[in-house]
């Protein structure tokens, strides 16, 4: 199969439905070893909560620079977005929607769903970010990268 064609095909929110979707086949028909910990569910509704306001945060800061908020055509962006939550984290929308995937996981209780978490962060790092990167670098030169050496790519 030719590894290209999903690059930057299929967009973010979609990645993270699916795994979500991921998530709740694997905690109904494949719960390999539970786990139970005390305020368990209070621990998952944070997450979830906190990478609402992640993702939130980082499209708000594209929308504060009028530039496209469209993960798919990184090489139409007219400005570096390095403002706000962008000073922590180079993808705060991808680590939003890892939160709440985390916080899905963690309310099942099956491990076999952080599988699917970390199989998100796998697809998301090749097929999202690797060429997202390649697009910013190509457009912004220098300014990109200083802010890579500067800010990591997830946190």
């Amino acid at each position: 199969m030719n590894h290209l064609k999903l690059q930057l095909k299929i967009p973010p929110v979609v990645q993270g439905a699916l795994a979500m979707a991921g998530i709740w086949l694997a905690a109904r028909y494949l719960p390999l070893c539970r786990f139970e910990f005390r305020y368990q569910t209070a621990a998952a509704w944070i997450l979830a909560g906190a990478g609402l306001l992640v993702a939130v945060a980082g499209i708000l800061a594209f929308i504060k620079l009028k530039t496209t908020v469209d993960p798919r055509r990184p090489d139409e962006a007219t400005e570096l977005v390095i403002i706000g939550i962008y000073r922590y984290s180079r993808n705060p929308m991808y680590l939003g929607i890892l939160l709440v995937l985390a916080g899905a996981a963690i309310y099942s209780g099956a491990f076999s769903t952080i599988l699917v978490a970390a199989s998100f962060v796998w697809f998301i790092n090749r097929f999202q970010i690797a060429p997202e990167e390649a697009a910013l670098q190509n457009k912004f030169k220098e300014s990109y990268r200083r802010y890579r050496q500067k800010v990591r790519r997830w946190l």
